[in-house]
C-alpha cells in the first residue's frame, strides 16, 4: 500500500475549494488526464452532508493507461472534508480525504491518500509519476478556483 499526503496553502476561502473539489462532474472541464466523469446515486445525510458515487475516466497516453475509478464519496460541508474510498475496479483498496481549514491568507488544504493498485504494474505505474500527478492536480484545482471567482465578478 502506497500513502501520500501533503498540504497546500491557496489564497481563497475554505467553503469555495470544498465546492470545487466536490464537484466531480466537472473534472474533465479542468482536471489533467481526466476525459470523463459521471455522479450519481445521490443522498442527503442531513447536517451538511451528503454522499454520492462517481467514476473518473483516466487516461495517460504516455503510460498506455486508460482506466475508470469508481469511488463512493462523502461531503461534510460543516466540518469542509471530503472523503472517497473504493476498493473495485483498477483499485484494490483507496481512502482519499480532503480537509480545508481557515489560514492566513486563505485556506490549507491538507491532501491524503492511501492506495494499492489490483495490478503490480499499474501499482508500478502510479508510483513512478504520482509526485507529479497529485502537483499537477493542486495546482488545477488553483487554477479552477482562479477562473470561477472571475467568472463570478
Amino acid at each position: 500500500m502506497t500513502v501520500f499526503h501533503t498540504t497546500r496553502r491557496i489564497a481563497f476561502a475554505p467553503e469555495h475549494l470544498l465546492a470545487i473539489v466536490a464537484d466531480v462532474a466537472s473534472y474533465p472541464a479542468f482536471l489533467p488526464l481526466c476525459t470523463g466523469a459521471r455522479v450519481w446515486d445521490e443522498k442527503d445525510l442531513g447536517n451538511g452532508r451528503r454522499s454520492f458515487r462517481a467514476s473518473l475516466d483516466i487516461e495517460y497516453p504516455k503510460l498506455r493507461l486508460k482506466e475508470t475509478f469508481v469511488s463512493d464519496v462523502v461531503v461534510d460541508e460543516k466540518r469542509l472534508t471530503i472523503r472517497a474510498t473504493s476498493n473495485e475496479g483498477p483499485v484494490k483498496h483507496i481512502d482519499n480525504r480532503w480537509l480545508f481549514t481557515v489560514a492566513r491568507g486563505g485556506c490549507d488544504i491538507d491532501f491524503h491518500l492511501d492506495y494499492q493498485m489490483s495490478s503490480r504494474l499499474l501499482q508500478m505505474a502510479m508510483g513512478s509519476v504520482f509526485d507529479i500527478a497529485v502537483r499537477k492536480v493542486m495546482t488545477a484545482f488553483e487554477e479552477r478556483a482562479h477562473v470561477l471567482q472571475q467568472d463570478e465578478v
